[in-house]
């Protein structure tokens, strides 16, 4: 049987964040990495990947672990705000912090979880019409939403701790997110350069799918006791307000990837 390019690169990635999750499991980590993917889940995950790649034919192997590699990839957005603060210099305080052993591992987790999806997704069938663009913009409205509501007093599911101001970031961001979402299903995108669509796309899809990962497989894994977490557990509203606020980065992620891939196929 002959092994494709996006095969090969798929296993040799997959065995790399193997490598890379094995060796760095010993090692100390800053406290913001806590409710981050164990070592043993990522080596697992990617242990998976390389055979699956090998093994096309082994789809619910594949499955398994592209959301296991998208789990260990949480995270490394974050990483990548710290490191712009460390690199530069801007003074940030405990932000300019890096897990730079970690962030490699999640930074190769996020690329396995890319080619072994390219795997899976080539024999998957994406479902026609433009709801998956829709679906997203909608998404997009979650955090955004809550974040202005929170500002101005609201109190339904607000963190107990909440000093944060107008949300100005966020309200960029949602613009972006809607724009770029209703980009991929609307005439006028088609008129865009395809390239520059298809990479805000799939880069929007990376960035929100791997945080929100991050949040909605960290907060179950120390529900079930696996790691610790920041999530305060006695807290009901804290641990409603992460999964459904921060749950909606993970389907917003993957409803603009959906869209994307529908924007490239067609």
């Amino acid at each position: 049987m002959r092994i494709s390019r996006l095969q090969l690169a798929a296993a040799v990635v997959s065995l790399l964040t193997l490598i890379t999750a094995l060796v760095t499991a010993g090692l100390p980590a800053p406290s913001y990495t806590a409710g981050f993917a164990p070592h043993l889940v990522t080596a697992g995950a990617a242990l998976a990947g390389a055979v699956f790649a090998l093994v096309p034919r082994l789809a619910p192997l594949g499955w398994a672990a592209a959301v296991l590699l998208l789990w260990s990839a949480g995270g490394v957005v974050l990483d990548g705000f710290r490191a712009f603060f460390a690199v530069t210099g801007i003074p940030a305080g405990d932000f300019a912090t890096v897990d730079w052993p970690g962030m490699a591992g999640r930074a190769l987790a996020l690329a396995a979880t890319g080619l072994v999806g390219a795997l899976i997704l080539r024999r998957t069938r994406v479902p026609g019409g433009p709801w998956l663009g829709y679906t997203a913009f909608a998404l997009g409205f979650v955090y955004p939403t809550a974040k202005l509501y929170w500002s101005f007093g609201g109190e339904f599911l607000r963190p107990a701790v909440y000093a944060e101001g107008f949300p100005y970031g966020e309200l960029v961001m949602l613009v972006v997110g809607a724009a770029g979402s209703l980009a991929l299903v609307q005439g006028w995108g088609r008129r865009l350069p395809r390239r520059l669509v298809l990479a805000g796309g799939w880069t929007g899809a990376a960035m929100l799918a791997t945080m929100g990962s991050m949040s909605v497989f960290g907060t179950l894994a120390q529900l079930l006791g696996v790691t610790d977490g920041p999530v305060p557990l006695g807290d009901a509203s804290a641990v409603i307000m992460v999964s459904v606020v921060y749950g909606s980065w993970l389907l917003f992620g993957l409803a603009v990837g959906g869209a994307t891939l529908a924007f490239q196929r067609g």
